[in-house]
């Protein structure tokens, strides 16, 4: 588990304005005019809501093994720039064969294409530090070969064995470039 030193303001809502009130005040509308007095019962609603949201956030991090203290923002601005934003990505991908294939791993964490011949160009693009990615390729008749972009780091060279199921895994390491965790495996 990890840890937040995160707390919620107020948390027992004592001496705050309730939703309605807090709906229609002006000051929190329109803002404070100058000169102007700060309500208490404004400031802590406004004050509850905002370390609400802080406090839920720092904490589900927390429970998921990270750190998030306010004594080192850099780490927390990076838990909250992993925080993976839109559509979930597909676990594996069928990927139609051609001679110029592209593995969005923006979109999904495995790739399969079944080669009906030869790839002369394969990239990847979309993989985020952390990022482990499955890259399948399934012979037909057999010969095929895949020729992989600049950043897969030594990849192994899938089986041309006609029916030969080859598989590699990689990490996409801060370099933005995907690093061999595995060796080719072939079945």
């Amino acid at each position: 588990m990890g840890t937040t030193n995160i707390l919620q303001w107020n948390p027992g809502a004592l001496n705050q304005e309730d939703d309605a009130a807090y709906l229609a005040d002006s000051m929190r509308a329109a803002g404070a005019s100058n000169p102007s007095v700060f309500e208490p019962s404004l400031a802590n609603k406004a004050f509850f809501q905002w370390s609400a949201v802080a406090y839920a956030l720092c904490t589900a991090f927390a429970n998921n093994g990270l750190t998030m203290l306010d004594s080192n923002i850099a780490q927390m601005i990076a838990n909250f720039q992993a925080i993976q934003v839109g559509a979930p990505r597909a676990l594996m991908t069928t990927v139609a064969y051609a001679a110029s294939v592209t593995f969005n791993c923006a979109a999904s964490d495995g790739f399969e294409v079944t080669l009906a011949g030869n790839i002369t160009s394969l990239a990847v693009t979309g993989a985020v530090f952390g990022q482990v990615v499955k890259l399948v390729f399934v012979q037909t008749s057999g010969g095929a070969t895949v020729a992989f972009s600049g950043n897969v780091e030594s990849p192994g060279t899938p089986d041309t064995t006609a029916s030969a199921t080859s598989v590699q895994l990689f990490v996409c390491l801060s370099d933005g470039n995907l690093h061999p965790i595995s060796g080719m495996t072939v079945s």
